[in-house]
Parts: structure tokens; sequence; C-alpha cells
């Protein structure tokens, strides 16, 4: 049987995975929230879950990457859209930070780090793209959880209390690609790194200006607040989430993560044979702190919904 056979008994599924948690995150983004306030709000989760799939289309490959946020975009093309991950293209500079690089983890910044990231994006012939928020206009701020709370993201990580919950959603995520000795090493350069989070993240909102002028028009700014009650991950190739169209159906927000840019990035950035654990580390890395960014970013009341590519039921 050939690829091409292979791929046309492939079918697209959405699963409900149920609340992203039954203990209670430390973020503040609340699903729960939102349903005690508005009664309705809990039938249109359902109804939305039901009908996600019918909110992704291809990802255009010339179009900027987004972040996971949900909030609206009112400059968004939804012929245009490119893959969501966390912190858009500055994002991807903390995976590599925690899962590849080979130098002494007491040195370096998050700064010369996502310069670096959005160099390699341009090189590799990605389009780069973060975004700000209405509310970080004229303030010290990127308007982005992800960079923002990076901080704050790092420390949920590595704490205690938290980190066999965040173990439990990253096996989720990955399933078969898991592999605890990887997770184990990434964690224990979060706690490094989280030593000295505030010499490594210091000056990191300048990293959208650095963004803006390394690439015109590559940035956004979000309007409006969190609203999120679904957590989207999608793991169909090529694929990527119509944020707003969303929205405007269901009148709630989703955070959507495109995990298989995360897997393309790791064979485009380390394309070696020899390089194989590196991959594996990068993407385990980038899973450990999106899931982390989550937890730091909500209180675990979001329905969590993973889509994948599933074999066709044979008759």
């Amino acid at each position: 049987m050939n690829e091409e056979t292979d791929l046309q008994e492939l079918v697209t599924t959405a699963i409900d995975c149920g609340a992203l948690t039954d203990i209670t995150w430390p973020g503040k983004v609340s699903a729960s929230s939102l349903t005690k306030q508005d009664a309705t709000i809990a039938s249109k989760i359902d109804e939305a879950v039901l009908a996600i799939n019918e909110f992704y289309v291809a990802e255009n490959p010339t179009a900027k990457t987004r972040c996971i946020d949900g909030r609206h975009d009112p400059e968004l093309d939804e012929a245009q859209l490119g893959p969501q991950v966390p912190g858009g293209a500055p994002g991807a500079a903390l995976a590599y930070r925690l899962g590849v690089d080979k130098d002494d983890l007491t040195r370096g910044t998050f700064l010369n780090d996502a310069e670096t990231m959005i160099a390699n994006f341009i090189r590799l012939g990605f389009s780069p793209g973060g975004h700000r928020d209405e509310h970080s206009l004229h303030e010290s701020t990127v308007g982005c959880g992800a960079i923002d709370g990076m901080d704050a993201i790092l420390a949920t990580m590595t704490s205690p209390s938290l980190v066999e919950d965040h173990k439990r959603v990253v096996k989720l995520l990955l399933g078969e690609d898991f592999n605890r000795d990887t997770y184990l090493r990434v964690m224990g350069a979060a706690v490094l790194v989280n030593g000295r989070s505030k010499e490594y993240f210091r000056d990191r909102e300048h990293i959208i200006d650095i963004l803006e002028k390394r690439v015109p028009k590559s940035t956004a700014t979000l309007k409006g607040v969190h609203q999120e009650c679904i957590v989207a991950i999608n793991l169909v190739p090529n694929t990527t989430f119509s944020s707003n169209r969303f929205t405007d159906a269901f009148s709630i927000q989703a955070f959507g993560y495109d995990l298989w840019r995360s897997k393309e990035m790791a064979h485009k950035l380390l394309p070696l044979p020899t390089q194989a654990v590196d991959r594996e580390r990068f993407v385990m890395a980038r899973v450990m702190s999106t899931v982390a960014t989550l937890m730091a970013l909500t209180d675990g009341s979001q329905r969590l919904v993973v889509r994948l590519l599933e074999k066709a039921n044979q008759e």
C-alpha cells in the first residue's frame, strides 16, 4: 500500500478530552467564571466543540505566524492564516534554550535567544509574527501573555505542586512521542533557567519592537479581553484555526495551538540525521512550555479538544 493510499484512509477528527484539569491552575482566564455569569455559555461550548472542525482551514505558508491567543485581530485576513504557536515566532526561543541549546544555561538572555530565533524563521522561509494588545499601548509590556508572563510560565512549569498535572497534559498531547527521560532533562534545564529568570527575561518587552523592525507588518494588535473557553490542539499538518470566524459564530474564544508546526520547525531547525535527539528535545520543550503557558494563563476550566488524523473505519 503506497503513501497516497494511506493518506486517503485517514480522516480528521476532533476529540473532546474534557476539562483541562480537575484542580485549579494559577491563571486568571476562567471558562467556569464566564459560565456562571452567563448560563448560555455552557451550551455554546458544547456546540463549539462539536463544530470545531468546521473552523479549520489550510494554512497559508506565506502568512505570518500567529500566537495561540483567542482575542480578536481586526486586521486578520481569513484567506491568509498562518499557524498558531505560543508567543508567535519569539516564543520558540525558550523551547530551543531548554531543549537544544548547548551553551551554559547560566548565561544568555531571552531577548538574544528570540532575536536568533526570528533570524532562523527568516532563514528557513517561515514568516515570523507576534502581537501586542490594545491594553499594552504606551506600557512597558508586550500584551502577549506568552511573552509578558514567561517568568511566571517557567515558575509554573517547575512548581512541585503542579508538575504531575503538567506531565499528565504533556503526555496526553505527545502520545507515543512522550519520553520520560527527555521530559526530565527539559525540566532540569527549566529549573536552572528559572533560578536566574530575572536576569534571563530582562528587557523581553523589546522583542516585538525588534520583530517589527526586522519584519515590517509582522505583528498584530489584539482587541478585547480574554474569554477563552476552549483549548484546541491541532495535529493535522498544514491546517490552522480561523479564530475570528469562530468567535463571531459562538461569542466565545479558543486558544489554538498548531502542534504540527512545532514538529515541522524541529525538522527545519535540526535537519540532519545526527540531530534526531535534539529534534525530540525541541518538540518536548515546546509542548512543555505551551502547557505551562496554559497553566499560568488559565484556571484549567477550559475544555480541551485534540484534533488529529486517524484511520477511517473499514467496513
